[in-house]
């Protein structure tokens, strides 16, 4: 074993130790959703909901999760703050879990682009840390709703959607949740596995915690192998 592959295994573990696993994840195959505009009022919210586990689950601190987003018809780059929950089970209350906001935080000067020159939508993802939050466990309800503030763009900004089949960790539930500024309601898209409003999100758990032996450990271990 060369010090160089050493030193790539030592690199390769580290960087394994950053990443979690998912725990929940669904992929775009159902198309987008672009809601939000320079018109829409910063009450306006929507929300989606899922959960993982078996029922009978621990507790689980989270990690991060990562919201697929999408901007149209653009004709320049810019910018919005991003208001963000993360709650208990649905935002809504209306299907399960308390509701419950675990954590809650404003991401300021979100970069919007422009989507004049490529003739199509621009997907796009946010990660936003989830510091000290904990499921309830049991089914381990999970639950999250956007809004938007100080919009600069003259675009549209949405979702990117996932069906029942692009569901890959974790389960889905067939509606999105909308707050209109005063009260929360539920809506789908329409029947079927390719009609439910599944926002596409990836929530992560941290790395277990992985032994490395850094730079050092691997130059000595790569002499010793020799």
């Amino acid at each position: 074993m060369s010090y160089r592959t050493a030193v790539v295994s030592a690199l390769s573990i580290a960087s394994a130790a950053l990443a979690g696993p998912s725990v929940f994840h669904n992929i775009q195959d159902n198309g987008y959703f672009t809601p939000f505009n320079s018109s829409t009022s910063s009450s306006i919210r929507y929300g989606d909901s899922g959960w993982f586990g078996s029922g009978a689950d621990a507790p689980v601190g989270l990690e991060a999760i990562t919201l697929g987003l999408v901007v149209t018809n653009s004709s320049h780059a810019g910018t919005t703050d991003i208001n963000f929950t993360f709650n208990d089970g649905d935002p809504s209350h209306l299907v399960f879990g308390t509701g419950a906001v675990l954590y809650s935080t404003t991401i300021h000067n979100v970069q919007l682009p422009d989507t004049s020159d490529i003739g199509g939508p621009a997907f796009f993802s946010l990660t936003i840390a989830l510091p000290g939050v904990f499921t309830t466990g049991g089914f381990n309800n999970v639950g999250w709703s956007v809004g938007v503030s100080n919009f600069n763009s003259d675009g549209n900004l949405g979702f990117q959607c996932s069906s029942a089949f692009g569901q890959t960790a974790g389960y889905y539930t067939n509606n999105a949740s909308f707050y209109n500024g005063s009260s929360w309601s539920l809506f789908s898209f329409g029947s079927g596995a390719y009609g439910v409003a599944n926002f596409v999100a990836d929530i992560t758990v941290p790395a277990p915690h992985t032994f490395t032996i850094g730079l050092a450990g691997a130059a000595l271990l790569a002499r010793r192998r020799r």
